[in-house]
């Protein structure tokens, strides 16, 4: 019975992590948008939701790698400021 428990209250933080990132805008960052000839979207609240905390903790892995490719490419400083601004969102809701 605590095993049920525990699956359900972990799938419905996954769910509600994945609608607040859907919410802010930040689903973009962590999965891919809808297709143009698909009808539904490639991805639910849930994957959303453990992708993107599984995003942040590779992000945090590899952050000095990361910083040394953002050193390399500095004309797409801005585009790497929206990911690691879309990431620190992502933290704040966990």
């Amino acid at each position: 019975m605590a095993l049920i428990l525990l699956i359900a209250i972990a799938y419905t933080c996954a769910v509600l992590a994945g609608r607040h990132s859907r919410q802010m805008g930040l689903q973009k960052y962590v999965g891919r948008l809808k297709e143009l000839h698909r009808l539904h979207r490639r991805h639910s609240a849930f994957w959303i939701g453990l992708y993107g905390q599984l995003w942040v903790g590779a992000m945090e892995f590899w952050a000095d790698l990361a910083h040394d490719l953002m050193r390399l490419k500095p004309n797409k400083l801005p585009y790497f400021h929206k990911g690691l601004r879309a990431m620190s969102f992502i933290q704040s809701a966990l």
